[in-house]
């Protein structure tokens, strides 16, 4: 009996080593071909991680943050999210729906009664969607979103901006600022506090990555310029992948959102011929093979972009930020496909098959 269950025991270390192996290995490729597109697109810096349902499974830096000092990208380089700052809008204006100050079928009005748009409702906004209920149509239209920065103010009784930073503190996110003009905002400090806050802020803008402009076919690359001063509802945060590991785990345990409520997020509305339109609450919603992932992304004409891609059946999820657009720039994802950036198609062919 003893040797039987020794056999067993021994028999499922070397299995569990043998399926770590494994694990590391696909890691190992799956950075190696990453790296392989990166340079393919001329990207300078890139930094790229997985996250499973209780941890981070696999990080990994590329490249340089700051191509003329010859300074690495490290895990907590900053960037910014640009279009991924909506994902974090729609977070905070649901939390403001489960505490019941704001509901999904309020119009816009309230908040914007002079707007063209006054007559959609928030999930019309949310979801990029227009029309009446029985004939909804997808529009991607990020700008509608400004009127919800009045809303979540409302809301919580203080600016968007001081909600967002309550709410990167409160997630252990600190280093992530609602703004790159946050600290000239903040003038003048008055106490202790403050001027601990500007300093760790002017840290994180110090570190952010420097913008570039790739051009591929002239084989030339230039220092560019983000085009998000200050901070909105669908650009302008900052923040890192690490930070945004923190964002996603806290989506997952139930800390940020009730789990209902994340579901409700990720149930696109239909169309008027019954199949699904591809934007849910803050997030595309698509199938591939069968699964259904959801993903957003972020883009600078003339500096970065960011891609967020969510397996939930196995509870995985892809971050990955870059110093130039060549994430994201060249393959229209506004459209809803996501497979269109070889980025995204290397992560579900390695890990959904």
């Amino acid at each position: 009996m003893r040797r039987t269950l020794l056999a067993l025991t021994a028999a499922l270390i070397f299995l569990v080593q043998a399926s770590t192996r494994a694990e590391d290995l696909a890691y190992t490729r799956f950075g190696d071909f990453l790296e392989a597109l990166r340079i393919q697109a001329g990207i300078p810096g890139m930094v790229a991680s997985v996250v499973g349902r209780n941890g981070v499974q696999w990080e990994r830096v590329f490249g340089d943050a700051d191509v003329e000092k010859n300074i690495d990208t490290r895990i907590d380089t900053p960037f910014h999210l640009d279009g991924i700052t909506e994902m974090l809008t729609a977070s905070l204006v649901m939390r403001c729906v489960e505490e019941g100050k704001i509901a999904l079928t309020d119009r816009l009005g309230r908040w914007a009664p002079d707007s063209v748009d006054a007559g959609l409702t928030v999930h019309q906004v949310l979801t990029h969607t227009s029309g009446p209920a029985e004939a909804l149509v997808y529009q991607y239209r990020p700008d509608r979103f400004e009127a919800l920065t009045v809303a979540v103010a409302q809301c919580t009784g203080a600016p968007f901006r001081t909600t967002l930073t309550k709410f990167f503190e409160t997630s252990g996110m600190f280093d992530s600022i609602a703004g790159a003009d946050i600290v000239t905002t903040m003038l003048p400090f008055t106490d202790t506090v403050g001027i601990a806050q500007a300093k760790r802020y002017t840290s994180i803008l110090e570190r952010l990555a420097v913008p570039y402009n790739v051009d591929l076919q002239a084989r030339k690359i230039a220092v560019g310029q983000y085009t998000a001063p200050t901070l909105t509802a669908i650009s302008g945060a900052i923040s890192t992948v690490q930070d945004l590991e923190k964002f996603d785990l806290s989506l997952k345990s139930g800390v940020l959102l009730l789990p209902e409520t994340v579901a409700l997020m990720q149930a696109a509305p239909f169309g008027p011929t019954g199949l699904k339109l591809p934007h849910g609450i803050g997030w595309f919603a698509q199938n591939y093979l069968g699964e259904s992932i959801y993903w957003q992304f972020g883009v600078s004409d003339t500096g970065g972009s960011g891609l967020i891609i969510v397996w939930p059946t196995r509870s995985l999820t892809f971050i990955a930020l870059a110093n130039s657009n060549g994430l994201v720039k060249p393959y229209n994802l506004e459209k809803g496909d996501v497979r269109t950036t070889p980025f995204a198609k290397l992560f579900l062919s390695l890990f959904i098959r």
